[in-house]
């Protein structure tokens, strides 16, 4: 069984890229020919995997040339500061109904779009705007496609695990504390509330998902993507402390809240516990792992 794979040289990807051959399938990770391999390094070379440059071929012939079953969607642009918001819909919106589109025409069974948490009806997340638009605008897309593609939209709460990008928030906050130590770090109060979810119980999931769409009847489905359980960031950053027996002071306070800042976000899983998953990996011992790989 073939898989397309978006964003394969990135966290989420990469993670699910290993346990995808893993368990034998054949992938083809869609990405750039500058796209950085060091996630994946040790697969490349496998009799599985096909890596397949979009800058340099077109596309399609990844369709045309051999049956696939599913394609998987997480490549994202996140359109932070200077990025330009043509580049955020290419990337969050173009790309991946470009793909879907291909998918109808070769006959893939399934398309199994990542989505955020930060995309729910009551947020609006006015940081990340150009992110969230087009995220929310695919969603439109997708339930609309999915007449003729069987389609599956997971709505990912807070992702963490080894090797993620130090510049995403858990990642800044166990480099900071755990590793360099710094004297101070600038913090809100802390009080707001996310659904951390450890890499590992996010790729089961994904797994799951793969089987669940080759016996599902439904045409567009939606699963929420976490642990089910809140906890303050506050907690957070003072497990990352002392666990690491860090000196960092936490400034708490020193940063003020964003006017619209999400202030409790959970999953509602229910609907991939009733599939039989659940998540494995308490935050006391995903923080620990963390900081081990980050320590390496």
């Amino acid at each position: 069984m073939r898989i397309v794979l978006t964003g394969g040289t990135g966290f989420l990807g990469s993670n699910l890229l290993h346990k995808l051959l893993a368990n034998n399938f054949e992938v083809t990770v869609l990405k750039r020919s500058f796209s950085k391999l060091d996630r994946i390094h040790s697969v490349l070379g496998h009799q599985n995997l096909i890596l397949f440059d979009l800058d340099k071929g077109n596309v399609e012939d990844v369709f045309a040339g051999s049956e696939i079953n599913s394609i998987i969607h997480t490549a994202t642009e996140y359109g932070r500061v200077g990025t330009p918001v043509h580049q955020v819909l290419e990337t969050n919106l173009v790309y991946p109904i470009k793909l879907i589109e291909l998918g109808i025409k070769y006959g893939v069974n399934s398309f199994i779009n990542t989505d955020s948490y930060f995309n729910k009806e009551n947020f609006r997340y006015s940081h990340l705007l150009n992110y969230s638009l087009s995220k929310r605008s695919l969603v439109h897309w997708l339930k609309s496609l999915s007449e003729n593609i069987h389609v599956a939209n997971v709505v990912l709460e807070h992702l963490y695990g080894p090797h993620d990008d130090n510049a995403k928030f858990v990642g800044n906050l166990i480099q900071n504390i755990a590793i360099d130590q710094v004297d101070r770090i600038a913090l809100t109060h802390g009080h707001q509330k996310r659904d951390f979810i450890y890499v590992d119980d996010a790729t089961d999931a994904f797994m799951l998902l793969l089987k669940h769409m080759n016996d599902s009847h439904v045409r567009y489905s939606e699963f929420q993507l976490g642990t089910g359980q809140s906890i303050p960031v506050r907690t957070l950053a003072e497990t990352i402390k002392e666990l690491s027996s860090s000196p960092t002071i936490l400034g708490f306070g020193d940063i003020e809240y964003r006017s619209d800042e999400i202030m409790d976000s959970k999953a509602d899983n229910s609907a991939l516990v009733e599939l039989g998953w659940h998540p494995q990996v308490k935050l006391h011992d995903g923080v620990i792992k963390t900081i081990s790989s980050y320590k390496k």
